[in-house]
């Protein structure tokens, strides 16, 4: 079950993601993210993606991965490594999406390989291969 936006913030510079249009230098360096419900022993995962890439009128890159954190523990997400080092939004054209997703995880993730291409990763096919759960996720929009 998807949880309110409360159980899981996106924050850049002191802004919380809700929707809203932001520009690239805002987004330039990865987001803080918290989930104030988690349990101090939980373990997640956050994955950040671009299911408008290269364009919003032709996906073909569908989705493309900016981001996966794993093994972040607690309400402050602390202690992960990135399996995909942050990179930030860059839209070609048009506004794009970024979907920022926070699951749960019920294994240790060290072992699990990075996606082999930015380009084609499909979040849900990536969360039901390595047992994850999905929690909560919250959207921004970056224009070209």
């Amino acid at each position: 079950a998807i949880v309110a936006a409360d159980d899981f913030q996106v924050t850049y510079g002191g802004v919380v993601v809700d929707g809203q249009e932001m520009t690239k230098a805002e987004t330039a360096r990865a987001p803080h993210v918290a989930a104030p419900s988690a349990g101090g022993e939980e373990v997640y995962t956050v994955i950040m993606s671009d299911p408008d890439a290269p364009s919003p009128q032709s996906p073909t890159c569908k989705a493309w991965v900016h981001w996966i954190l794993i093994n972040a523990k607690g309400k402050h997400l602390t202690g992960g490594s990135a399996l995909v080092p942050y990179n930030g939004p860059t839209p070609p054209q048009g506004t794009h999406r970024y979907i920022v997703t926070l699951y749960k995880q019920h294994t240790d993730m060290g072992r699990v390989q990075a996606p082999a291409e930015r380009c084609g990763f499909n979040p849900e096919k990536f969360a039901e291969s390595t047992g994850l759960e999905k929690v909560s996720q919250a959207m921004f929009r970056v224009a070209a």
